[in-house]
């Protein structure tokens, strides 16, 4: 199992987590790429009750692939399991995913967005991978990171995580496995994740902004491998006004979180179709 961290506030409550599961994990790697000695502390409270748990510091690449790339290397069981460090997983999962992953080269666990996020918030942004995978691109299914496990040989076969990608790496990775080693990706209902969404009006757009930008990577490397097209130039259109709609009639804190999420998506897009040289708005 590997857990990339920066040293965020929230570690602990992922390695309470996993240290109440009904079969834990055989090996725990948290890689902190983050400032050095970030998450020392929260590592030594954890020790007595995960004595499988290692540590590991390297700061070539503030990102989190790389982080799980590097976790991944120190592997020694047959499957890999990837989480976040800001989520908390339920007690079935490392046995659910482990099992999956006798049957399955690639798996995804079930995510929950009702525990950690306030009820405002999660009515406003819609379904993530409740109820099986991720199919926002209308292409292949896909898994995000902090709910995937692969077998260790198809990782390996695929070079892991790619680096170039700072955000979007897990949609990459899932078509990947797909596509280059004919991986089957199997959904785990009895594995869930409850994911903590950004609740602040600029990580949501720093986020929402990244992350389309870097859909247009997406869109230019596998537009030949049958990704549709975003969309005409209406939609696009329209994709603008819906989140001035939203800031008219805002009332919460949470409405200008979805209003900065929307918002954020469309500049990205703007941004992407620049950096890649591919058209995606």
């Amino acid at each position: 199992m590997v857990v990339p961290t920066v040293g965020g506030p929230w570690l602990g409550d992922q390695l309470a987590a996993l240290a109440a599961q009904t079969r834990p994990p055989a090996q725990l790697v948290v890689v902190n790429n983050g400032p050095p000695g970030a998450v020392d502390a929260v590592v030594e409270r954890w020790r007595a009750r995960l004595p499988q748990l290692e540590l590991v510091e390297d700061r070539t690449q503030a990102l989190p692939g790389f982080a799980r790339n590097v976790g991944a290397d120190r592997a020694r069981y047959p499957g890999i399991l990837f989480l976040d460090d800001d989520d908390v997983v339920n007690a079935e999962y490392v046995a659910a995913m482990g099992d999956a992953l006798d049957d399955s080269e690639l798996v995804a666990a079930g995510v929950d967005l009702e525990e950690l996020n306030p009820p405002e918030l999660t009515r406003r942004w819609g379904s993530m991978q409740a109820e099986g995978p991720m199919t926002y691109h209308d292409f292949l299914p896909w898994s995000i990171s902090a709910a995937l496990g692969v077998r260790r040989e198809t990782f390996e076969e695929l070079g892991g995580f790619d680096g170039d990608y700072p955000i979007c790496e897990d949609t990459d990775f899932s078509w990947r496995a797909q596509l280059d080693a004919d991986a089957r990706l199997t959904f785990v209902p009895g594995a869930r994740v409850s994911y903590r969404l950004r609740s602040g009006v600029r990580p949501a757009f720093r986020q929402a902004r990244i992350w389309a930008s870097w859909e247009a990577a997406l869109h230019r490397r596998y537009r030949s491998r049958g990704l549709p097209p975003r969309g005409d130039q209406l939609r696009a259109l329209l994709r603008w006004g819906r989140p001035l709609l939203l800031l008219a009639g805002a009332r919460r804190r949470e409405d200008l979180v979805i209003v900065a999420r929307q918002l954020g998506g469309c500049v990205g897009r703007l941004q992407g179709s620049v950096r890649h040289r591919h058209l995606h708005l």
